[in-house]
């Protein structure tokens, strides 16, 4: 029985990872937890500090506070008849997904739900987030992805791509 379910946020504006726990939330009567975690150091920060750019700590501390905002603001509209939190942790020396696998066991969240994410051809030596919280807790995760657009939303979807096509095709023969 699935009584807390954590869910892994990030900065994408995309809420598919966010919207799948709520209705798995409302499914099995659970409590949910988003957690964001940040890195306060970024390497993209260290560069900004060295070319002169001294608010780039007050950037990732805004973009914290955006992220948590937005979770709240997503359950207000759509989750507002389950138990919900949004908190962000900051990442301290492990990976993201060492630090989502122990905030999992401390809370005792029975079912981690995370984005599908992005490969790498680059780093093929790293492993998916999923994999690196499975195996440090033991616990099931759910590896959330878009949705297909349907309807109106795969028209314009498709429209645009057919455009983009035919402006490559003109752009190649010209």
């Amino acid at each position: 029985m699935i009584r807390h379910i954590l869910v892994a946020v990030s900065a994408s504006t995309n809420d598919a990872v966010l919207k799948t726990a709520i209705d798995k939330t409302r499914d099995t009567g659970a409590r949910l937890t988003a957690v964001y975690v940040v890195d306060t150091m970024p390497w993209w920060a260290m560069m900004g500090a060295e070319h002169g750019c001294i608010d780039t700590p007050q950037m990732v501390h805004e973009l914290e506070r955006v992220v948590e905002r937005r979770c709240n603001d997503t359950f207000d509209c759509e989750a507002w008849d389950i138990q919900t939190r949004a908190i962000t942790v900051p990442l301290r020396g492990h990976s993201v997904g060492r630090e989502i696998a122990n905030l999992a066991v401390q809370l005792g969240a029975d079912l981690i739900v995370v984005g599908a994410g992005r490969g790498s051809k680059w780093k093929f030596w790293e492993e998916r987030m999923s994999d690196v919280i499975g195996r440090c807790t033991r616990r099931t995760v759910l590896i959330a992805t878009d949705p297909q657009p349907s309807g109106r939303e795969h028209d314009c979807a498709t429209a645009r791509a057919d455009a983009r096509r035919a402006g490559a095709a003109h752009a190649n023969v010209v």
